[in-house]
C-alpha cells in the first residue's frame, strides 16, 4: 500500500506523540489515545500476555470496559487465536482474527463468549512488539466489523516506529532509574555535582550539587551561572558566598555535549609543598594558596602581616613563573597541577 502524502504526514504527525513518552506507563497510555485516531475501533487496548501459557498479565482498554469483562479475559484470554499464533510464531506483524481461524470455529470458544459478545464485538487486529522471552506484548483493536487490508497494512508501516517509540521510552525509564541510583549515592556521600546539557540547562544535580547553585546564584534554577558558563574547561573558578568559605568549582572537559561542575568548599586550598613544586617561594606559595582559598588583596596582607603592594608584586611574580595573566588563571594551573597528582593532597602544611 502506499499512503498519499498527506495521510503519511499524519501518520507520523501521531506516531511522533508516542516518541514523547518518559517511560513505559506513559508509552501505554499514549498508545490509547494515539492509535484510535490511525485505526478507528471500538475498543483499542494495550495488553501484555504471559509467554507461558498465554495468561493476560496487564490489559488497558479503551474504553475502559466492566470489570467483570476484564476478569473473563484474565481467565479466558489464552483462547484467543492471535495469542496463541503470535506465542507460537513470534511473527510481530499485523494480523486479523479472521486471517489465522474460520470465524464459525472461534465463535465456538469460551473466550468468544465470555469477552467478545459482552464487549459487542466480533473482530480484532493486532500487532505486537519487542518483547523479552517470556512476555508477549500487543496493541489490539477490536469491532464488531472486520478489519481491511488498507488498516492492516497501515499497522505494518506504523509499526516500526511504534518499536522505536517503545524503546525509547524503557530506555529513558531505565536512565531515569540510574541517575536516581546514582543521584542517591552521591547525595549518601554529601557530592556536589551539577551536570548541563549542551545548551547550558542543569540536566541532573545532586542535593549537595543543588545547595552549591543556591549559594552561588540565588535565583538559579534551570540553568549555570552566567561566570561559571563562561569559565574555560578544564578549569576552576573560586566563588565567593556569604556567610563562609568560598566555594571553589571545578568544571571538567565537556563529554558528549555535557558539562559537569563539582562543587567544593575552598578552605583548604592547596598543600604548600604542591605549590613549591610549581617553582614558587615560599611566600610566593603561601599568597597563591590564599588566593585559591577566595581571599582578597587585602585579606592575605592582614594574614601575612605585610602591605597590599607586597601582594600585589607576589602576585606578579606568580603570574610570571605559573606563565598566566591573571589571579583566575593562576588558581586554575595551581588546581590542575593538584589534579595530576604532583603532590599529596594530604601535605596541607
Amino acid at each position: 500500500m502506499t499512503l498519499p502524502e498527506r495521510e503519511l504526514h499524519g501518520l507520523l504527525e501521531l506516531l511522533g506523540e508516542a516518541h514523547h513518552a518518559e517511560n513505559r506507563a506513559m508509552f501505554r497510555t499514549a498508545m490509547l489515545d494515539v492509535l484510535p485516531r490511525i485505526i478507528p475501533a471500538a475498543y483499542t487496548s494495550y495488553n501484555e500476555v504471559s509467554a507461558v501459557d498465554g495468561t493476560p498479565l496487564v490489559a488497558m482498554v479503551a474504553p475502559e470496559p466492566s470489570q467483570r469483562i476484564l476478569q473473563q479475559w484474565g481467565r479466558y484470554g489464552h483462547q484467543n487465536p492471535l495469542v496463541q499464533r503470535y506465542l507460537a510464531t513470534r511473527d510481530g506483524r499485523a494480523y486479523r482474527l479472521s486471517d489465522v481461524i474460520e470465524m464459525n470455529a472461534f465463535r465456538e470458544r469460551e473466550v468468544y463468549h465470555e469477552v467478545f459478545v459482552p464487549l459487542g464485538v466480533e473482530h480484532q487486529l493486532a500487532v505486537t512488539l519487542p518483547a523479552p522471552p517470556r512476555l508477549l506484548i500487543g496493541l489490539v483493536f477490536a469491532d464488531p466489523d472486520d478489519f481491511t487490508d488498507d488498516q492492516r497494512r497501515m499497522l505494518d508501516l506504523a509499526r516500526p516506529h511504534l518499536i522505536q517509540a517503545h524503546a525509547n521510552a524503557a530506555l529513558r525509564e531505565r536512565l531515569h532509574d540510574v541517575l536516581k541510583a546514582v543521584e542517591a549515592g552521591l547525595d549518601d556521600v554529601g557530592e556536589a555535582i551539577v551536570v548541563t546539557d549542551a545548551h547550558d540547562r542543569i540536566a541532573f544535580s545532586t542535593q549537595a550539587g543543588r545547595a552549591a547553585l543556591a549559594l552561588v546564584d540565588h535565583g538559579a534554577k534551570d540553568r549555570i551561572p552566567e561566570e561559571l558558563r563562561n569559565t574555560p574547561a578544564p578549569a576552576h573558578a573560586v566563588m565567593p558566598v556569604d556567610g563562609g568559605n568560598p566555594l571553589v568549582v571545578r568544571r571538567l572537559t565537556p563529554k558528549g555535549g555535557a558539562t559537569v561542575f563539582m562543587f567544593e568548599r575552598g578552605s583548604r586550598g592547596a598543600p604548600l609543598s604542591l605549590l613549591a613544586s610549581l617553582g614558587l617561594s615560599p611566600r610566593e606559595a603561601e599568597v597563591l594558596q590564599s588566593m585559591m582559598r577566595g581571599n582578597s588583596t587585602a585579606t592575605i596582607a592582614q594574614q601575612l602581616k605585610v602591605t597590599p603592594k607586597t601582594v600585589y608584586k607576589h602576585s606578579e611574580r606568580i603570574y610570571g613563573k605559573l606563565g598566566v595573566n591573571d589571579r583566575i588563571a593562576a588558581v586554575s594551573a595551581a588546581w590542575a597541577a593538584l589534579d595530576s597528582g604532583a603532590a599529596d593532597p594530604s601535605s596541607n602544611v
